[in-house]
């Protein structure tokens, strides 16, 4: 179940694991249930856990240079947190990741992966080809925001996220974007 969701996301042939794979991946997961605005990893923290967004979307953002929030990115369903990357090298978090809605979230203790590549094995050379994905989604977003307008950004996660979009907040929005709620406000207005 969770691993076909995050194999579809990523539009991974999900033929590569079997079903009696996947429900032994599952069993690896405990669920959890995190209502809206949580933070599952304040900056500073080092993660112990890895979070697959099962339902609902999370919000990856730091303070910037003037002091205010800077969102640089949302996990949403179907993919695992930002947070990975502290866990992964164990070094304190450089930003925050939080809750935009009530959240059904399927966590693994990192303590528990090196047991659960043991049992799978081709569990982690998937999950390195989902991590070379994710690089290339992170290296096209630095290039967008060189390459596009804040309009055509916009329109682009209108496309991604489609009716997830509408359960961000638009300062959220904005701030992904590099501009004011109310420069969004007249991208909007332009739009619809």
């Amino acid at each position: 179940m969770l691993l076909e969701k995050l194999l579809e996301e990523f539009k991974v042939d999900t033929n590569a694991i079997n079903s009696e794979e996947s429900k032994l991946f599952d069993r690896y997961f405990e669920q959890t249930l995190v209502k809206r605005n949580t933070f599952l990893l304040r900056e500073g923290e080092i993660e112990k856990y890895s979070y697959f967004i099962f339902d609902g979307i999370l919000r990856c953002w730091l303070f910037n240079q003037k002091g205010e929030e800077q969102t640089f990115w949302f996990c949403k369903e179907g993919t695992f947190s930002m947070s990975n990357i502290s866990l992964t090298l164990q070094e304190n978090s450089t930003f925050n990741v939080q809750t935009i809605v009530d959240c059904v979230i399927y966590r693994i203790h990192k303590d528990q992966i090196a047991d659960l590549y043991a049992t799978l094995p081709k569990i982690k050379t998937v999950f390195e080809d989902l991590t070379v994905m994710l690089l290339k989604k992170l290296l096209k977003r630095n290039i967008d925001l060189i390459k596009y307008s804040p309009e055509q950004l916009y329109l682009q996660l209108i496309d991604e996220y489609g009716i997830t979009l509408n359960y961000i907040p638009l300062k959220d929005v904005a701030s992904y974007l590099g501009i004011t709620a109310q420069a969004l406000s007249r991208i909007r207005r332009r739009i619809f």
